[in-house]
């Protein structure tokens, strides 16, 4: 059952923003819906962790060091649950914010892409899966920073996207030296190898 809350968080907002990218009718409907399900997940994945408490899922089967992880605690459930609970009012502010504006037609897309990031991120326990994750984030909020298409907004954009790149290369640098210096990315198996 866990595996079944804890992909409704990703897949629900993700297959929403290829839904909005396809077919951009009720773009604000087909957001709420994601929203809530992420919601919806995330409680599910409370009641999980308070019958059996912690878990780790390998994803496809393959465990750590090879294989994609996702961990279920109290905190990756906090996160998912705030990200559902603030999803809400920022998809209804969105809807009356936009109307009919042709920004509208990229914003739930991107929108969907940046909560499908965040939802990713609070689950995964990997070095490597985090730096996945906040590429997509920051990538998808450069692209809503340039939404209104002003000179100021895209200026911002650059910078926000030339300092995001430079902080990316220097994780992924932190992430190549660990990996050199253990041989692991597992947030888990990390634990273990570098405990005095």
């Amino acid at each position: 059952m866990t595996l079944w809350w804890s992909t409704l968080c990703v897949a629900a907002p993700l297959l929403a923003a290829v839904l909005l990218f396809i077919r951009p009718k009720w773009m604000a409907g087909i957001a709420l819906v994601a929203v809530t399900l992420v919601l919806v997940g995330a409680l599910g994945l409370a009641s999980v962790l308070d019958d059996s408490g912690p878990q780790f899922i390998a994803i496809g089967g393959w465990g750590a060091p090879l294989g994609i992880g996702w961990r279920i605690d109290g905190l990756a459930v906090t996160m998912l649950l705030m990200a559902g609970i603030v999803g809400w009012p920022v998809t209804l502010y969105a809807q009356g914010y936009f109307g009919g504006a042709a920004a509208s037609r990229h914003f739930w897309p991107l929108w969907m892409l940046l909560l499908t990031a965040l939802c990713s991120l609070f689950l995964s326990n990997d070095l490597f899966n985090w730096y996945v994750t906040l590429e997509l984030l920051g990538l998808s909020a450069v692209a809503l920073v340039t939404l209104s298409g002003k000179k100021a907004a895209l200026d911002a954009a650059q910078r926000y996207l030339y300092t995001g790149l430079v902080g990316s290369l220097f994780y992924l640098l932190g992430v190549a030296l660990i990996y050199n210096a253990y041989g692991v990315l597992d947030l888990a198996v990390l634990r273990e190898v570098t405990a005095p």
